[in-house]
């Protein structure tokens, strides 16, 4: 060990220097050793070399400790250094600690020398390693980082006890905002704390398997599925580790599942039921001209309902999947209207659609098939939602950039509180104004995906026994 040491003298004198190695060697320490006494030699020799420790001298000519010292915390070096001195003062003593002198020995008394080299020594030992060891986990957090940066989740670490935010990822910090430093971990991802208490995740101190749970985001709306497991942080206390994935449109396909199951049940064995009946009963049955086409009609009608129904459904699937390609052109509103109102003129009798479009009416830019399809979905539900001997009115005017179509009704009305919900997949009005009239809720969520992919909107103004009235707002073309 010895023989391995390298060490640096800062001292103007030989035979002082001499001194010293005759004090070290008696003692069982031998050093490679080099003498300098001015500044420009030290930081060249802390340039070119490895030392192990510095012995100095307080005063040399133009050249002290304290700029020794200085030179020495400049470099980044962490060495030993320590003061051996003819005569100091306790002023000047004091000085050389504070500047990051390791210990001062007096000429008169070289017997400490070696002992406070060892002590050194070792003291510096301890510091490389407590550096290698935090340099370590450094590294490790490093690479923790870089693995939880790149995860499409939100991962973080809270303190166990306190629920601090240690750490969150950078996916995280997209979704919370940067400012998530020392809150509470519930408080930014806004769930209930009770849903996964420390108790689940440790027991008798140790940490136990991880806890899968999943929470629905009360400010988002958007789920996610949590796996929450204790673990150990680089300070060896234990820490929650909780990593959230976006679990929404898995949610979403399970409640379309859910509630395609319970429409293909209901609203699509309805008129399938009412076809089969009536086939069968024309199949085992002689009946007259008149009632065979009543029959037939019954079957016609029921027929294209179910058509209707399976359309919207996978129409509204296509546009979901992105699968939907749009023919973009100026498309003539007016005539659009009167396309869209002409489907229902036999049903609805002479007087009961009412169309209003003003001739100077400019064209709007979209696809006229998918155009017309939202506007006779529309049309559809006004009139199927008001009494027969009320008006449906449908009608336009501009808006700044924007064309606005409308469809009136006498209808029921819708209450306010609906009047944004009638607009999502598979949403009824469960009343009994209703009920009896079917429909899976699929035509208004169809059409508000239509309008959206042509840059507007669509919403409805109602007032509860005065009825409704639909807006479908869209660019000029142009």
């Amino acid at each position: 060990m010895s023989e391995q040491l390298r060490m640096l003298i800062l001292e103007d004198s030989e035979d002082d220097a001499a001194l010293l190695l005759h004090e070290l060697k008696r003692n069982g320490l031998v050093a490679y050793h080099e003498r300098v006494d001015t500044a420009e030699a030290f930081r060249k020799a802390l340039a070119q070399g490895e030392w192990h420790f510095i012995l100095s001298d307080y005063r040399m000519p133009g050249f002290n400790a304290l700029e020794a010292l200085a030179i020495l915390k400049e470099s980044g070096a962490d060495l030993p250094f320590i003061i051996v001195s003819g005569k100091i003062g306790e002023d000047l003593a004091v000085a050389a600690m504070k500047a990051g002198a390791g210990d001062y020995v007096m000429k008169g008394n070289l017997s400490r020398l070696v002992p406070a080299i060892q002590r050194e020594l070792r003291e510096a030992d301890e510091r490389r390693r407590r550096r290698e060891a935090e340099e370590a986990l450094n590294n490790q957090f490093r690479q923790i980082t870089t693995i939880f940066d790149s995860m499409n989740a939100v991962v973080s670490v809270a303190d166990m006890v306190s629920h601090e935010l240690l750490f969150m990822n950078r996916f995280g910090a997209l979704l919370v905002g940067e400012e998530w430093q020392g809150k509470k971990s519930y408080e930014v991802l806004n769930y209930n704390q009770s849903q996964c208490s420390s108790e689940t995740l440790v027991r008798n101190g140790e940490p136990r398997s991880p806890h899968v749970w999943e929470y629905q985001n009360p400010v988002s709306g958007r789920w996610y599925q949590c796996i929450d497991k204790a673990v150990y942080w680089p300070d060896g206390k234990l820490v929650r580790l909780q990593i959230g994935v976006d679990i929404s449109e898995r949610k979403e396909i399970e409640q379309m599942k859910d509630e395609m199951i319970s429409a293909v049940s209901h609203e699509m064995r309805t008129p399938l039921t009412a076809m089969l009946g009536f086939t069968e009963y024309l199949l085992e049955n002689e009946v007259d001209p008149l009632q065979l086409r009543n029959y037939l009609n019954t079957i016609h009608k029921e027929t294209e309902r179910l058509k209707d129904l399976i359309g919207n459904f996978l129409d509204l699937q296509q546009i979901n999947a992105r699968m939907t390609t749009y023919r973009m052109r100026p498309v003539d509103v007016c005539m659009l209207i009167r396309d869209a109102a002409g489907l229902f003129a036999l049903d609805a009798g002479g007087s009961r659609l009412v169309m209003e479009c003003p001739p100077d009416l400019p064209p709007v830019q979209g696809d006229e098939a998918r155009l017309h399809q939202a506007l006779t979905n529309v049309i559809s539900n006004g009139l199927k939602y008001s009494p027969v001997e009320t008006r449906v009115t449908v009608g336009a005017e501009t808006a700044g950039d924007q064309v606005v179509m409308r469809v009136k009704d006498e209808g029921c009305g819708i209450p306010v509180e609906l009047q944004e919900k009638i607009f999502e997949k598979f949403y009824r009005i469960d009343n009994s104004d209703r009920r009896h009239l079917g429909g899976t809720g699929l035509g208004l969520a169809l059409v508000r995906e239509i309008v959206t992919a042509h840059g507007g909107r669509v919403w409805v103004k109602s007032e509860m026994g005065k009825g409704s009235t639909f807006y479908i707002s869209l660019p000029k073309a142009g």
